[in-house]
């Protein structure tokens, strides 16, 4: 029976941890086999604080996804999310010795232009090449084999808090888990839903999570900006709890329901349960919309901090792509393109075989994003193969 190349994807959210087991095809192409989603407590804005109970919804994640794709695999690569992410950029140049770009010269260019991590408590966790020149000529793709005097580069380095990142992998060792490679959530949303004409036109990608929004943009084909908004869609369902005496379930079936955001404001009352469960209460659903909004509101002011980071005459001419399962909320889209005046649309993964249909909710754009970078790296390890062979090869993969 020929080998199949498998790949192991784990998302670690705030609310729920996704898993993914996929096929590598000869042509790169990813066939889902398995896909499974465990509802998770004890994740706060992508922080662990309940280890046991994270383990365990990891677990019960990623032998679902493995019983449905007839796989038994236990090396996965891993999605890092949380505020604490932060980004720094390096730049290198490198004289060649031959007059024609190398792998190797390459490999040097990029390893120059990698930044030390500036605070001792911080970790790199994932290498992203922004930008390659050639002679002075950017936007080149694939130098090798070029005649060249130098070539430059300009590397974007995901960082995150060490006690975050080393309490991510405690929870997967718990769990049976081994990070073969870390990929930061933002970027692995972007990679899940974008196409390559929109990040050269330039795009907005807002990944809204449970506790967490991954805010990433694209221009001209290069990744402009990379951050992390500390609010999410579990911040409305807290809102909602609170604002109207209700236990989480109950307001997040409220939200998923009822909830809207933009838009003539709706009429009528809706019957809820109060905290204990022993009365019925009525509120008006303006009342419901009211709390809803003021939170978007907040959402909007994070986010618009971010963007404003970025300077672009006229935005982005590929508009916003959403994703995530706080994107669902109604009306948020339209709500965003009449404050923006950019076109708003949903995101859902693309570019999948085999069981892609249930793959394509925008809830798994960040695991399906991190089974692809692990694709891209293209090492199916055997399993004498040692940790530091496999770092020594990521060298040749920064260029997503």
């Amino acid at each position: 029976m020929a080998r199949r190349n498998l790949v192991l994807a784990v998302d670690v959210g705030t609310t729920k941890v996704s898993a993914i087991v996929a096929q590598v095809r000869p042509d790169g192409e990813l066939a889902v086999l398995g896909i499974a989603a465990t509802p998770v407590v004890g994740m706060r804005r992508g922080l662990v604080f309940e280890p046991e109970r994270v383990a365990a919804a990891i677990r019960d994640a990623v032998n679902r996804a493995n019983s449905m794709a007839g796989a038994d695999l236990n090396q996965a690569a891993v999605g890092v999310n949380g505020d604490h992410l932060g980004v720094q950029v390096g730049h290198a140049q490198v004289v060649l010795k031959h007059g024609t770009v190398r792998e190797e010269d390459l490999k040097a260019v990029v390893q120059k232009a990698t930044p030390a991590a500036a605070d001792p408590e911080r970790q790199v966790i994932q290498l992203v090449r922004r930008a390659l020149a050639v002679d002075g000529f950017r936007g080149v793709v694939d130098p090798v084999g070029m005649v060249a005097r130098q070539i430059e580069a300009e590397v974007l380095a995901v960082t995150g808090l060490n006690t975050a990142v080393r309490n991510l992998k405690r929870v997967l060792s718990m769990a049976g888990i081994t990070p073969v490679l870390m990929v930061a959530n933002p970027k692995a949303a972007a990679d899940g839903v974008l196409g390559d004409d929109e990040r050269q036109l330039g795009v907005v990608l807002l990944d809204v999570g449970g506790g967490t929004t991954g805010v990433v943009v694209y221009r001209g084909g290069e990744l402009q900006h990379l951050g992390v908004v500390p609010i999410g869609g579990e911040a409305i369902t807290s809102d909602i709890a609170v604002g109207l005496g209700m236990v989480a379930t109950q307001a997040e079936r409220l939200k998923l329901e009822y909830a809207q955001v933009g838009g003539p404001p709706e009429g009528g009352t809706l019957e809820v349960r109060t905290v204990n469960g022993q009365a019925v209460k009525v509120v008006p659903r303006g009342q419901l919309e009211e709390i809803v909004q003021a939170r978007v509101d907040e959402w909007l002011q994070y986010v618009e901090a971010q963007l404003r980071r970025v300077d672009w005459p006229t935005g982005p001419a590929a508009g916003v792509v959403m994703t995530g399962g706080g994107a669902m909320l109604r009306g948020l889209a339209q709500f965003l393109e009449q404050r923006w005046g950019w076109p708003v649309r949903l995101g859902s993964p693309y570019g999948l075989a085999g069981l892609s249909d249930l793959s394509k909710s925008p809830g798994y754009a960040v695991v399906v994003g991190v089974a692809k970078a692990k694709a891209q790296e293209g090492l199916f390890v055997a399993e004498h193969e040692g940790l530091g062979e496999r770092l020594k090869k990521l060298w040749v993969n920064l260029f997503s």
